[in-house]
Formats: structure tokens, sequence, C-alpha cells
């Protein structure tokens, strides 16, 4: 299988439990046999597009802060979501995983996953609940 995995952070350059389990299970399942692609923000040095541990890497913009006044940065957000549109757009997946947070690029892959009719699944590390309103006040409605 020809498998995608999307989210802006990339193990081993951010840890994190999301970075650490999208490294985990693509290497394991490049080891048997698949092909597995993971797009993130480009945080390693050289080339956009590298070989890593059996996976191939595609750092689809530059790096920007993860964090802005200790919360994720909406502009990062955007910004790697809208430049992950052409990556996507000259492939060709058997299936996509996009991490569900930050929301913005689930939007960028579900077009894509319509145009091209492949399976996307949304993963959710985590359920924040009325968290939400604590970490972005009233706006938290949108993660709610």
């Amino acid at each position: 299988m020809k498998i995608a995995f999307v989210y802006d952070a990339v193990y081993p350059w951010v840890k994190g439990g999301a970075e650490k389990r999208i490294y985990e299970l693509g290497r394991r399942l490049a080891w048997q046999g698949n092909e597995v692609h993971v797009f993130g923000v480009k945080w390693w040095e050289g080339s956009e597009i590298i070989e890593h541990e059996g996976m191939v890497l595609h750092g689809v913009c530059a790096p920007v802060e993860l964090y802005v006044n200790g919360r994720r940065s909406i502009s990062e957000a955007v910004i790697f979501s809208l430049k992950l549109l052409p990556y996507l757009s000259g492939e060709r997946f058997d299936i996509i995983d996009a991490s569900a947070f930050p929301y913005f690029p689930c939007f960028t892959v579900k077009l894509i996953s319509i145009i091209k009719k492949i399976p996307l699944v949304v993963t959710w590390h985590e359920v924040w609940g009325n968290y939400w309103y604590e970490y972005i006040g009233w706006r938290g409605f949108s993660g709610n």
C-alpha cells in the first residue's frame, strides 16, 4: 500500500506523542513493505524530500514557530495547510491519515480525498472538551 501521514510536526525533529506515533507506525509499515510518506514542516536540513527510516518525508514549508504565547500558532497551521495542497495533489495514495490537530490541514486533506477518491482517516490524539475555552477563550466552541 501507498500510505500518507499528514502532520506538521515531524519526529525526531519535534518530539511529542503524536509525532512518535506517526514515526513508529510509519517505519513499521515501511518495514512490512508499504510505501510510507509523511507530509510535514521541513524541520531538517537539506532537500525538501528525504528518506528517513524507510519513510519518504516531504517538507512542505519552512519551519514556523509551532507555539505563540504558549498556544499553537494559527498562522503556522494555515501556512502548512495552504502549502500542503500542491504536494498532495501530485501524489496518489491508497489511504491518507491526517492528524486532527491543528484542524486546518484536515480541510486540505479532505479536499484531496474527495477529488482523488482516496480514503481518509482523521486521527484524534486527544479530546479537550471544555478545555478549549481555557485554551482559546470564546473561540473554543470551534474545538468543542
